[in-house]
């Protein structure tokens, strides 16, 4: 009996024992087995070239150097450089370099105390580069690049004390922000007449390449006080572009600028008989002239196809841009053109040239011109229709870009005070 007992209590104790193990067992295969995160070191790179393995040399293009004498420096031969030159085109000149723009060696060899370029970088602007690969012997490859670009939103305030220009400054924001401030709001406020205590807040995109500032993206929306009333930009997108609005829906601009610059003065106005500063003679000046320190940027008034940018006795350097089938603008005595050619499309406010005194000119400014059905009438007295308001169908969706917009321009802290009144 004694031993009966045993045996039972032996047969539960296994029973027990295994009944144990085999859910452990069970719970321990049932969990995944969690590896350890293998992190893949990232090598440095530049110019789309990793940095380990090369000797780097950074150096300037210095005045009386060409690309040839440069890349000879560095072991490229008289062959090699030839044809380089040889693959420039109307759009990509390969030899073009500038002085004081910075270049790059990238070599892994040295000959007769020689560094010899297997890459070879110029820095066309911060923006851009050119890239000459030598590593295969057989085949030279130059291509042009961009550099990655970042877009940092930022917000800006202030109370004009003086002129727009001089808050901008005394707040510490750049130049071209004022610039683009300006022509955001250019149909609503008269900054030739701005009062001290006007105010201004705005929420902006500026552009960086490797943590530097290299431009200005553009003013997102904002809200200018001016004339005892606030003034407002909406940004909304309708078909394929974005425009301002105000919270009305309306367009904020009209199809022409008022002014297709920043100018100092009007320094002759439209006229049948005007004495002609260089001939002292009576003759018509069918157009408004604007003075302006030389090298201001000039804005194409209105969208539409540049049909003329040459040279002539008269009028110096000029742009013709047409519109429509109505209207048609010049702009003479250009110091330089701006990027664009004959045969492409410009928008309202890109440049298209720079203030000069080429041609028949005592001075650096503008003489502007528009046509009408081929008339030439006064640009002053002009009266442009305005652009397309917010279409019926897209008020809804507007309605809620405000709001946000709104919100975001509203909560702007207002800077009250500038540096100089601080001390």
């Amino acid at each position: 009996m004694k031993k009966s007992r045993i045996i039972i209590i032996s047969v539960i104790a296994i029973i027990i024992i295994t009944t144990i193990i085999y859910y452990v067992s069970l719970k321990f295969y049932a969990e995944p087995l969690i590896e350890e995160e293998v992190i893949e070191e990232k090598l440095p790179e530049k110019y789309g070239e990793i940095l380990d393995g090369w000797e780097i040399y950074i150096d300037t293009v210095r005045k009386g150097d060409y690309l040839g004498t440069i890349m000879n420096r560095y072991g490229i031969t008289a062959q090699q450089i030839d044809k380089i030159a040889k693959m420039s085109h109307d759009t990509f000149n390969t030899t073009m370099i500038n002085v004081g723009r910075p270049f790059v060696v990238f070599s892994d060899t040295v000959i007769n105390d020689v560094p010899v370029a297997k890459i070879f970088i110029y820095e066309n602007s911060r923006i851009s580069y050119t890239k000459y690969d030598f590593r295969n012997s057989d085949t030279i490859l130059v291509e042009k690049h961009e550099k990655h670009i970042d877009t940092v939103t930022n917000e800006a305030s202030g109370i004009i004390k003086y002129s727009l220009w001089q808050t901008m400054i005394d707040n510490g924001y750049n130049w071209d922000l004022a610039l683009a401030l300006s022509q955001t709001f250019a149909w609503t406020v008269d900054f030739y007449s701005l009062q001290p205590g006007d105010w201004f807040k705005i929420v902006f995109d500026e552009l960086y390449v490797e943590d530097i500032r290299v431009g200005l993206a553009g003013v997102k929306a904002g809200v200018f006080y001016h004339g005892g009333k606030e003034l407002w930009a909406i940004p909304f997108k309708q078909d394929i572009a974005v425009c301002f609005f105000d919270t009305l829906g309306n367009s904020m601009r009209k199809t022409f600028l008022k002014a297709p610059l920043e100018y100092t003065r009007v320094s002759s106005r439209y006229s049948t008989s005007r004495m002609h500063p260089i001939f002292n003679q009576a003759r018509e000046h069918l157009a408004v002239d604007f003075a302006a320190p030389m090298g201001t940027p000039i804005f194409a008034a209105s969208d539409g196809t540049i049909v003329g940018r040459a040279y002539g006795t008269g009028a110096g350097y000029y742009i013709t841009i047409r519109h429509n089938s109505v209207y048609t603008t010049v702009y003479m005595h250009l110091s330089k053109f701006g990027k664009y050619n004959i045969g492409e499309y410009v928008s309202q406010g890109d440049i298209i040239g720079y203030v000069g005194s080429t041609g028949w000119s005592t001075g650096p400014h503008l003489h502007y011109e528009i046509h009408e059905n081929g008339r030439k009438i006064d640009p002053l007295s002009f009266e442009p229709p305005p652009a397309e308001p917010v279409d019926s169908a897209n008020i809804e969706r507007f309605q809620i870009e405000k709001r946000k917009w709104i919100d975001w321009v509203k909560n702007i802290e207002l800077k009250s005070v500038v540096e100089s009144d601080k001390e």
